[in-house]
């Protein structure tokens, strides 16, 4: 597998996570969302991709330097 391509895919998916993370946040602040179960899973699913990306990203940057 091109390392390259997996780096590339996830800072992709750190990125996505962010913006999610800002849209969540906004919405929670202006449009007041009620259901508590439906905020966490978001948040804990955002931040799962989020973690998984980036472990991935310091793997492979230690791996390609050797």
């Amino acid at each position: 597998m091109n390392i390259q391509k997996l780096n590339k895919a996830c800072y992709t998916i750190c990125i996505v996570c962010i913006v999610l993370g800002i849209v969540l946040s906004l919405a929670m602040i202006w449009g007041e969302l009620s259901d508590d179960g439906v905020v966490l899973k978001s948040w804990l699913t955002i931040g799962v991709f989020f973690l998984g990306s980036a472990l991935t990203l310091s793997v492979n940057s230690r791996t390609s330097s050797q």
